[in-house]
C-alpha cells in the first residue's frame, strides 16, 4: 500500500507486485460498465468511464486491483461481447477474452469478493491521504 494514499502510486506498486505496468486507460464506456481490467503479458489495464469523478475512478480502480489481488479470470464471452461493442475494435480476439470483469453487477461471487477487498483498500487509501501519506502501522511493520 502506497504510503500517500493516490491512486497513481497505487497503480505503480501494483505494477512492481505484479512484474508488469498496470496503466489507467480512460474509455467512452456506459454506465452500465464503469470499469474493467485487461491482463496481458506485458501489461494490465484499468478502464474507467472517461466521466468518472475522481471519487468514482478511485472505487472504480480499488475494485479492479481486486481483482487482479485475488486473481480473478474473467468467465463467459464478455471479451467477444466487448468486441461486438465495437470498445475494443481492432483488438485482436485473444486479447479481449483476458478481460478480467466488468463492474456490471455483484450477483457473483467474485464481484462480491473484488468490491469487498476494494473497499478495504479504498478504506486505507482514505486513511493514508487524509494523514498526510503516514500510519502508525507504517513504521512499525518495516
Amino acid at each position: 500500500m502506497p504510503p500517500s494514499g493516490d491512486i497513481s502510486d497505487l497503480l505503480s506498486a501494483m505494477s512492481e507486485l505484479r512484474g508488469r505496468e498496470m496503466r489507467l486507460l480512460h474509455a467512452p464506456l456506459e454506465s452500465a460498465l464503469s470499469g474493467l481490467l485487461i491482463s496481458t503479458e506485458q501489461a494490465d489495464y484499468i478502464a474507467v468511464a472517461e466521466k468518472a469523478s475522481p471519487e468514482r475512478l478511485a472505487a472504480i480502480v480499488c475494485h479492479e486491483i481486486a481483482h487482479a489481488l485475488l486473481g480473478h479470470d474473467h468467465e463467459g464471452s464478455l471479451g467477444q461481447e466487448l468486441l461486438e461493442t465495437g470498445l475494443l475494435s481492432g483488438l485482436d480476439a485473444r486479447l479481449a477474452d483476458s478481460v478480467v470483469a466488468a463492474r456490471q453487477a455483484y450477483a457473483q461471487t467474485a464481484e462480491t469478493d473484488a468490491e469487498t477487498v476494494a473497499t478495504h483498500i479504498s478504506i486505507e487509501l482514505r486513511r493514508r491521504l487524509m494523514r498526510g501519506g503516514h500510519t502508525y502501522y507504517d513504521e512499525r511493520w518495516r
